[in-house]
């Protein structure tokens, strides 16, 4: 009788301790479970954007290397990017959307806000229209040599241009995050902002857009640089004045205050 309760009992230990075990395995595997839960909400919330900001990116962008094909024409496609700062561009262009897209920059360009100011939409589709129309023209006079600029320092100027316009723009987006628009108008519970780029200079994007068309006029060694610098300028400063007298009107003194302590477009020059 000693002998089978000598035997017995250590069985029920272990039994009792294995289901301890499980027991403690299950518990763990409770707490472990909204972690999970929570990593994949935050993951979502991370990779959702992400993917939207991907795909408009990415929709603009074979638009734009579509008429850049065709403009240079696809015969002799290779020596497109043969050309050091030809070639320089499309990486620029690369690595810019790559890093876009994985800081998470907003690229929905058509928020009209609560306040536009005016019809934009005809000027803006003027302006599209236009650099569609330059996007197929200067690959297509660069190759023929139409209207070429002869010295090829200016093309590795122009590609300088285009790395500075580049890393502003994404810069510039970045911290305007969802205030973002193509329109000159303010968002919901709109705010001046006042950091990153905005810290030093009002209008980073507008900087973008004398920069970077510049920029591409020069790589593909066009005479058109200068005619498309002055009509950018010309539209640039007809938006920041619209822009400033917004602001001006909606944040009263704060705006007063943030334009004292900033420059326009460039620091320490204007």
């Amino acid at each position: 009788m000693h002998s089978v309760e000598r035997k017995t009992r250590p069985t029920i230990e272990r039994a009792v301790g294995m289901r301890g075990d499980q027991d403690a395995q299950r518990a763990s595997s409770i707490r472990i479970l909204p972690v999970i839960i929570l990593n994949s909400n935050i993951g979502l919330r991370y990779l959702v954007p992400m993917l939207r900001s991907a795909s408009i990116l990415a929709g603009q962008l074979s638009i734009c290397a579509l008429l850049v094909l065709l403009g240079w024409g696809f015969d002799k496609l290779p020596a497109l990017f043969l050309n050091p700062a030809r070639g320089g561009l499309a990486v620029v262009v690369l690595v810019g959307a790559t890093a876009a897209v994985v800081s998470g920059v907003d690229f929905h360009p058509l928020r009209r806000g609560i306040t536009p100011v005016g019809n934009q939409s005809l000027q803006l589709g003027i302006l599209l229209l236009f650099s569609l129309a330059l996007l197929w023209f200067l690959p297509f006079a660069d190759r023929r040599n139409i209207l070429a600029l002869q010295h090829s320092y200016w093309r590795y100027l122009g590609l300088l241009l285009c790395c500075i316009g580049v890393a502003v723009r994404i810069a510039a987006l970045k911290t305007l995050d969802r205030q973002f628009s193509a329109y000159v108008t303010l968002q919901p519970d709109h705010r001046l902002v006042q950091h990153g780029i905005y810290a030093r200079i009002r209008h980073p994007l507008y900087l973008s857009l004398l920069l970077i068309p510049t920029g591409v006029a020069l790589v593909f060694a066009s005479l058109l640089a200068l005619p498309i610098l002055v009509l950018s300028a010309a539209f640039v400063f007809d938006r920041m004045r619209k822009e400033e007298r917004l602001l001006a009107a909606h944040f009263a003194s704060e705006f007063e205050d943030y334009r004292r302590s900033t420059w326009k477009l460039i620091p320490f020059l204007f």
